[in-house]
């Protein structure tokens, strides 16, 4: 570290102040206000730094402080090798893959996509070269199988991202790590930054990142990483919001009378009277929500619930009763949260996740569903609301921390035993604190981005091709900082404009990933002949809950190649829409000649393998997928 430069704000006006370190561990700011000190310790090709922001003046801080960033500049970079990038999304929806020099980071056009995709406080310039990832970023030379990783390592006072240049020629020109702070502390004490990994890496890649990932989730509390992943079926991708009591039965009595291998049954968005009331059913649902648990049990499945606890809308009850524990901007209007027209043609408003009154209702509500209601499987969304900025209640802790502070409340009143998945969630923020978290963006029953969010120039737009280039980038999570989510699986044939190719390309990377697998489809209606689709991606899926499954090209394609499992299982694919011979590095048995491929049942021989170097050429046609399990495993 060289410089830095505090960016901060009074009363809204801003301001900032540089600090240089030349040789030293501590600088204060060019103003003397504050000092930062910043503690480096070298262990084999690590870089760990820790360290702390201090007021320094003899006067007190300012009425109206608010510290907004504090931005750390790297100088250990060797400035003459060229280097792609892994970007990291901000939550859940935020698009992570591979990025060279002639490409921009670039945000949704409308605001509140970029707000609920994206980090608020980020701000992405749409310049060539330059790119900001969130918790961490991969800097990779392929030629020379080196390069670095720069992450967080432990729990996060402030949420951290880096930020890169680099120049036409693919070097670094540019490199600094930016704390989020966006709160007004008291300054009693130094105030600790979240501290950072850096790691030089010669060889696998996608090895050195799982072993950063594990060793954080350690520090962050990460305990259960032995779990199997569950399974299960979820409301969401057939009916959306237009549920009610009978489909729900009506499907509970097709994976009775079908003996669908399944341990969750999920309730999503439509039984609630208004976000955010949550506790009371509209019409649709006359026996009430205690009911359905019961009936959901009676089938020997775990009952499952979707809510957004952080979200409410203006006609909802607390809205209206409890204006004060509604998050407010400076000017004391409502923060939007998201506009989502599914709920209607206004915005979405969030509740103060430090005030009193929205802690007691946040209580209510999860003492109701898990304690009398009887669910044991909550999937909480929409959770980047919990960190959107404003005036809160209590103004002294970060973003960061009072989204933290407000999940860790929830388990408490839940209990361990409760599944808490995440969706919408910020992803480093939340580690150690869920079951299972959502990788991606919403799958839809269409393969690529749409053309309106094309032109809205919206990278993370919902789709499966993106999500499922998050559950292959974002592998390295699995297990490590809880179990990866991909999404929902879609099957069917209605409602459903993916060819049958891509559904398969869909089963077969859902089902090697290892991570949970939920069928999306309305059972009574869906066609007999794909039900094999859904028991061979169970299949894949089990074979692969021993070990983590490894995506091969990663760092190479930002739709890698294919997975494998030491399990005994991989798979391959052609994710263009065009015909495609490619060669990856594979050094295994290669079981093409002597066994069947999996989804066929016959011999795929379209390959050339070189026994000496390990490269497997393969053609394969648009959106074609093979998968296979061997005899044993691939891996000795």
């Amino acid at each position: 570290m060289t410089t830095a430069r505090l960016d901060y704000q009074i009363f809204g006006k801003k301001y900032h102040t540089h600090f240089s370190f030349q040789s030293k561990n501590i600088a204060l700011s060019n103003d003397n206000q504050f000092e930062i000190e910043l503690n480096e310790k070298k262990m084999n090709s690590e870089i760990h730094y820790s360290g702390s922001l201090t007021w320094k003046s003899i006067q007190r801080p300012s009425v109206g402080l608010k510290l907004t960033t504090i931005t750390l500049s790297i100088a250990t970079i060797n400035q003459d090798t060229p280097y792609e990038i892994l970007q990291n999304g901000y939550q859940s929806w935020g698009l992570t893959t591979i990025y060279n020099q002639t490409e921009k980071d670039s945000s949704p056009q409308l605001e509140f996509l970029r707000v609920s995709e994206e980090n608020p406080f980020t701000q992405h310039s749409n310049k060539t070269g330059d790119f900001i990832s969130e918790g961490v970023l991969v800097l990779w030379n392929q030629t020379s199988k080196s390069g670095f990783i720069f992450g967080v390592s432990d729990l996060s006072e402030q949420n951290c991202k880096f930020r890169v240049v680099l120049n036409s020629l693919g070097y670094v020109e540019t490199l600094e790590v930016i704390y989020d702070f966006y709160y007004s502390p008291d300054f009693k004490t130094s105030i600790p930054l979240t501290s950072l990994k850096f790691v030089a890496i010669t060889g696998d890649i996608y090895y050195a990142l799982e072993d950063y990932s594990r060793t954080l989730g350690r520090r962050c509390g990460v305990k259960k990483t032995d779990l199997v992943a569950p399974s299960g079926w979820s409301s969401w991708y057939y009916y959306y919001t237009k549920i009610s009591e009978k489909v729900i039965l009506d499907n509970l009595k097709e994976i009775r009378e079908k003996r669908i291998p399944i341990e969750f049954f999920q309730i999503d968005d439509g039984y609630q009277k208004e976000i955010g009331e949550w506790l009371t059913p509209n019409s649709k649902f006359p026996a009430g929500m205690q009911f359905l648990a019961e009936e959901i049990k009676k089938s020997n499945l775990k009952p499952g619930i979707w809510l957004a606890p952080f979200l409410v809308r203006k006609k909802s009850s607390f809205y209206q009763l409890y204006p004060e524990a509604i998050l407010k901007d400076e000017k004391g209007n409502p923060v939007p949260a998201i506009f989502q027209p599914i709920w209607g043609l206004s915005n979405t408003y969030c509740i103060d996740v430090t005030h009193p009154i929205g802690q007691q209702y946040l209580e209510n509500i999860f003492k109701t569903i898990t304690k009398e209601w009887g669910y044991t499987y909550l999937k909480l969304d929409f959770l980047f609301a919990g960190l959107l900025d404003g005036v809160p209640y209590n103004t002294k802790i970060s973003p960061a921390q009072k989204y933290r502070q407000s999940i860790e409340s929830i388990r408490k009143i839940v209990g361990k035993n409760i599944f808490l998945l995440g969706c919408g969630a910020p992803i480093f923020p939340s580690i150690g604190l869920f079951d299972g978290m959502r990788i991606g963006c919403d799958v839809t029953p269409h393969w690529s981005i749409q053309t309106i969010r094309r032109w809205l120039g919206d990278k993370h737009a919902l789709c499966t091709e993106n999500a499922l280039i998050n559950t292959l980038n974002r592998s390295f999570m699995h297990r490590n900082f809880w179990l990866n989510d991909p999404d929902c699986l879609i099957i069917r044939k209605d409602k459903n404009q993916m060819t049958y190719s891509q559904t398969i390309l869909m089963a077969t990377v859902m089902g090697l990933s290892g991570g949970m697998l939920l069928l999306s489809d309305n059972l009574s209606t869906i066609e007999q002949s794909r039900y094999p689709i859904l028991e061979k991606a169970l299949q894949l899926n089990k074979i692969c809950q021993e070990s983590n499954s490894i995506p091969i090209g990663f760092m190479e394609n930002k739709f890698p190649r294919g997975f494998y499992n030491k399990g005994g299982a991989f798979g391959i694919w052609n994710s263009e829409a065009k015909p495609t011979e490619f060669s990856i590095h594979f050094p295994y048995p290669i079981p093409f000649e002597t066994e069947n491929e999996f989804w066929t049942g016959e011999k795929f021989l379209n390959f050339q393998y070189d026994k000496d170097t390990f490269k497997l050429t393969i053609r394969l046609e648009p959106y074609q997928s093979i998968a296979y399990i061997t005899k044993s495993s691939i891996i000795s």
